[in-house]
């Protein structure tokens, strides 16, 4: 009777020897990329910000009292979420809520707190315009060295450069229409066709009307613009043969431009529509609203309806 090993011994047998011939050699590990990197001494824990740039004004001041929930969280700007919303949101960035007397263009201008619109809002308060921050965090004295010594040494940015002025084309941000007396205001939603805001308001026939136009630039003042034009058409994708009519500055509410018009041009049941163009001085092109690239509605937003 001959001896024999069983199937599944063998088996085992050989794994044991493969095994132990695998323990003999070295394993090599392929080079790490990241070894030769130096990562200095330096304790992170020990680190800090200069308290006179951008980074050390949002770590100690913008994320600490302003950028609070229902504040500049992100609700409305300035943007104090991060260090670059922050300066992005105040350097050379246009102000929306002004002076009475309209003094101020920036809420930040390099090297000039008492142009910064910052600077006003943070040192002092009235009716108009709430001391902040709003929460009641006054600044301490330091807080606003470092400010003023921030805006005074350029308002630098995260990384220690300049900002450079921008110049953008001009902005054409509203209009209204009303009577040569300003009693009388006809482009409100009630007085437009159906009760529809985009609509043409409705306008008598051989009528005097003022288009209040509002714009705004960021190098520009607004009585230095230049091109102030409103034109009107029959159809609302070719002026090539409309009526030019120039505007007039008017020096109400920071600054408007006045188109006067007479309904008499056209008749009863017509629709008008009309285009502003304005040009910053800088640019190569009139800034137009209307343009030929925007929806209807944007045209029959722009247009009156001559009725009896």
């Amino acid at each position: 009777m001959k001896n024999t090993i069983g199937i599944a011994p063998l088996i085992v047998l050989l794994a044991l020897v493969v095994g132990l011939g695998a323990c003999d050699r070295e394993e090599v590990l392929p080079p790490n990329p990241y070894d030769g990197i130096d990562y200095g001494s330096e304790d992170p824990d020990t680190y800090q910000s200069d308290p006179n740039s951008i980074v050390g004004i949002y770590e100690n001041i913008l994320s600490v009292k302003c950028a609070n929930p229902g504040c500049h969280d992100g609700h409305f700007e300035p943007d104090y979420r991060s260090i670059q919303s922050s300066w992005s949101t105040l350097v050379y960035h246009q102000i929306v809520k002004n002076t009475a007397d309209s003094a101020y263009t920036f809420r930040v201008v390099p090297g000039d707190t008492g142009a910064s619109m910052l600077w006003k809002r943070i040192s002092t308060g009235n009716a108009q315009l709430q001391q902040m921050p709003a929460t009641g965090q006054t600044l301490t004295p330091g807080e606003f060295d470092n400010i003023r010594t921030w805006i005074e040494n350029g308002a630098r940015d995260m990384f220690g450069n300049l900002p450079i002025l921008p110049n953008n084309e001009p902005t054409i941000l509203a209009y209204v229409a009303y009577n040569p007396s300003f009693t009388i205001r006809y482009d409100e939603t009630p007085n437009r066709l159906d009760s529809l805001f985009y609509n043409p308001f409705k306008v008598p026939a051989n009528t005097d009307i003022s288009l209040v136009w509002l714009v705004n630039d960021d190098s520009t003042a607004i009585p230095d613009m230049q091109f102030n034009r409103m034109r009107l058409s029959l159809d609302p994708d070719d002026f090539s043969n409309a009526q030019d009519v120039n505007a007039f500055y008017f020096n109400i509410a920071g600054g408007v431009w006045i188109a006067p018009i007479n309904t008499g041009s056209w008749n009863v049941g017509e629709t008008v529509y009309f285009r502003y163009y304005i040009n910053d001085g800088d640019q190569s092109f009139n800034t137009e609203f209307p343009r030929d690239d925007q929806p209807d509605p944007y045209k029959t937003f722009a247009s009156f309806y001559i009725t009896p």
